[in-house]
């Protein structure tokens, strides 16, 4: 039995597969105003999103706010 995530903004146009509804072009995760946007690290190096995602990592104080 395999596991996933499903985009709830995700559909079909009539020339796309994938379509975002919420961004209104084609499905790109980890791109700008996505809701992934900064809360994953993704495989492809070149998603804005890594970049995001280790500002945040960093701005984070300590795991343990009472230690």
């Amino acid at each position: 039995m395999s596991t996933g995530w499903g985009c709830q903004h995700l559909t079909k146009s009539e020339t796309e597969k994938e379509w975002c509804r919420l961004l209104k072009h084609k499905c790109n995760p980890g791109c700008h105003g996505c809701v992934l946007y900064g809360k994953f690290l993704f495989s492809d190096p070149s998603t804005p999103s890594n970049e995001a995602f280790e500002r945040r990592k960093r701005k984070n104080r300590s795991d343990n706010p009472l230690a």
